[in-house]
């Protein structure tokens, strides 16, 4: 059983949750273990706290109790290390909590927390930075680059209506993607490590974390119809069904893109504003130790005892 936390918390993350919080931290305690905050105000000093923090082995496990971008930051100083990540869902969309099937359910995480096992899990970098989840480009970016995050923290998913209607009033704009040497035309790429998008969305079922495979989700749709289609099929779950998929979708196996070199576009990483392209992503990343519940491990273990049958 883990007995010392480190807590990083973004009190900016999604609709503020303090009772989760605070409910999971009481759990610990009444446990029996220890917790401390870690003080950092950007994701980048979060990074570099965490980091120190696995050079120095002081704490059993690390807690990132936010959004996916503080997932990200906190994965990001712990990967290459044996310091394990516990995910605490505080954020907005949350794409690693329904990755996991992780309830935002404080004695079900704080258990987790304490008890549940550690997988190792491959990022991939974008632009030599490490990214666990998905990286954007086009159409979802400029969704999150007209993102108010006043509005995010007040009104959680609510937030995104008025920035998704923006986007799709906006005229797809085409920009260049190179997968694997293949090239190709789209309005927007979404560039995976996970089978979840925006949250809930099953976006593909051909990866998930803890196993290899990096998916390209590519969008080539020229006109607003198009795209309001592509979205509806995304929100249907008909992108990670081929028989249902729409025309003008293609989803690839990749290692490595190359996407927005001669057209520049939005870019997005993990959930967060990533400034715009070019943008350079292989799969070959750092490996993180991400606390998960049993069952998601030993269904990890079956997928990859089938792989070897």
């Amino acid at each position: 059983m883990r007995k010392t936390f480190a807590l990083v918390f973004n009190a900016r993350a999604g609709v503020a949750r303090p009772k989760l919080l605070d409910g999971v931290l009481a759990r610990l305690k009444a446990a029996g273990a220890t917790v401390f905050a870690v003080p950092a105000r950007s994701a980048e000093e979060a990074a570099l706290r965490v980091a120190e923090l696995a050079q120095t082995k002081g704490a059993d496990a690390v807690i990132a109790a936010g959004g996916d971008g503080t997932f990200r930051a906190v994965a990001t100083g712990a990967a290459g290390s044996e310091l394990p990540v516990g995910f605490l869902p505080l954020g907005t969309g949350n794409v690693l909590a329904y990755e996991l099937g992780l309830r935002k359910h404080a004695p079900d995480l704080a258990t987790g927390l304490l008890e549940h096992p550690a997988i190792p899990v491959q990022g991939g970098l974008v632009n030599g930075q490490p990214f666990f989840l998905m990286a954007g480009a086009g159409h979802d970016a400029r969704i999150v680059q007209g993102l108010n995050y006043k509005t995010k923290r007040m009104l959680g998913r609510a937030a995104y209506t008025q920035p998704v209607i923006d986007a799709l009033i906006e005229r797809p704009q085409m920009f260049d993607i190179d997968v694997d040497g293949r090239s190709l035309q789209a309005s927007w790429a979404i560039i995976t490590r996970a089978s979840h998008y925006g949250g809930s969305f099953v976006l593909t079922r051909e990866t998930r974390l803890g196993e290899a495979p990096m998916i390209a989700v590519i969008v080539a749709a020229k006109s607003r119809t198009q795209l309001l289609r592509a979205s509806a099929a995304l929100a249907l779950g008909w992108i990670a069904n081929p028989a249902r998929r729409p025309p003008g979708v293609s989803v690839l196996p990749a290692r490595h893109v190359r996407m927005g070199l001669a057209v520049t576009v939005p870019l997005q990483v993990d959930g967060d504003e990533a400034g715009a392209t070019p943008a350079n992503i292989v799969a070959e990343g750092p490996i993180v130790r991400i606390i998960v519940p049993p069952a998601y491990a030993a269904d990890l273990t079956k997928c990859h005892t089938n792989h070897l049958l």
